[in-house]
């Protein structure tokens, strides 16, 4: 391969723009507005969690009352009608209207038991329902955060988009320019060396790897015609 000075400096031009276009891409995955939108989405989907979470608690505690509550009711209903009974006059047997009383009194102490258990769940209800709540309100106020969060997403991005659709139609210029083999290794080469395939040495030092070539390295270099690489880095070297 024999490129010619006039196609290795436009590589180096079209090693610039790469750079540019490269930084402009990590600063679009790298946005500040992005990170704090990814923060409040994970919030959200973690709401969501608890949420779903405090729902089924609900759900478990208000098909428990329910059926306290039947049960109190069951109970009251078999007060009535043993008190029905007691106090009728239709029972005349002494022993059958004590057991009859004693019935009731059990019934009474079964009933205030399953009242007290009641309230209990009651308040635990309450309790949850609360907490359900204040999770639904705060689910509100994220997704409001979102979309504030998303607009000034949209907008960084934007600038930067702008940024990006100029640097890509300023690189479409530059390929024609050079010979395919020499594109294809500078593409190579950008791919395994952290997008720089090709770099100016200036002052005996490649901007590549930093690198200073030693003293007769550099001079082959500035004197030879053709491709040249760097022996530390081995991207392609052009000089200035």
């Amino acid at each position: 391969m024999d490129p010619s000075r006039e196609a290795l400096l436009s590589l180096l031009e079209l090693q610039k723009i790469d750079t540019a276009i490269d930084r402009i891409e990590a600063r679009l995955s790298h946005l500040p507005e992005q990170a704090a939108l990814d923060a409040l989405e994970a919030r959200l989907a973690d709401l969501d969690v608890q949420i779903a979470e405090r729902k089924q608690a609900l759900d478990e505690v208000s098909v428990r009352q329910r059926r306290l509550d039947n049960e109190v009711d069951s109970v009251g209903q078999k007060i009535a009608g043993e008190s029905n009974r007691l106090y009728s006059g239709m029972v005349k047997n002494a022993k059958e209207l004590s057991d009859i009383s004693r019935e009731i009194e059990a019934l009474k102490r079964r009933k205030g038991i399953l009242e007290d258990n009641d309230l209990e769940v009651m308040e635990e209800r309450d309790g949850i329902e609360a907490e359900h709540q204040a999770l639904l309100d705060e689910r509100t106020a994220v997704l409001e955060e979102i979309a504030q969060a998303r607009i000034l997403r949209d907008h960084a991005s934007e600038g930067l988009g702008v940024q990006l659709s100029a640097a890509q139609a300023e690189r479409a210029v530059w390929p024609p320019r050079i010979e395919s083999e020499l594109l294809g290794l500078y593409d190579t080469i950008r791919a395994h060396k952290s997008g720089i395939g090709a770099a100016a040495m200036v002052d005996g030092v490649c901007q590549g790897c930093h690198m200073r070539l030693p003293a007769m390295e550099a001079e082959r270099v500035r004197s030879a015609s053709g491709l040249t690489r760097c022996d530390e880095c081995r991207r392609i070297l052009v000089v200035l």
